[in-house]
């Protein structure tokens, strides 16, 4: 997440938004995002449908892996990575879904 907030200004020039979403209660997310000054949304999702929908959960394992998405304006998924994001990736892709939609 704080990588993300780290580019937050650069995600911004790409008219991207970042929203985080974890299992935690709401106290939890609240505290955890001002510990380390998040700036952008982070979503409550203690049942786990939206990682259930992303694929997060692998079989037979009781936790949600770690997974960045990035979905276009038309809700398609563009990006899909497991693990840690690569940050380099998210922005080539930003930019070139940017340099399309700028050429509509």
């Amino acid at each position: 997440m704080e990588g993300h907030q780290r580019n937050l200004y650069l995600y911004d020039r790409f008219n991207a938004r970042v929203a985080g979403v974890s299992r935690d209660q709401v106290a939890t997310l609240e505290y955890w995002a001002e510990d380390l000054g998040l700036t952008f949304p982070v979503f409550s999702n203690p049942i786990g449908h939206l990682g259930i929908w992303f694929g997060a959960l692998a079989e037979g394992y009781p936790m949600f892996s770690r997974r960045t998405v990035v979905i276009d304006k038309w809700g398609v998924i563009r990006y899909l990575r497991d693990g840690s994001p690569d940050y380099r990736e998210i922005l080539t892709l930003l930019q070139r879904l940017h340099a399309e939609e700028e050429g509509r």
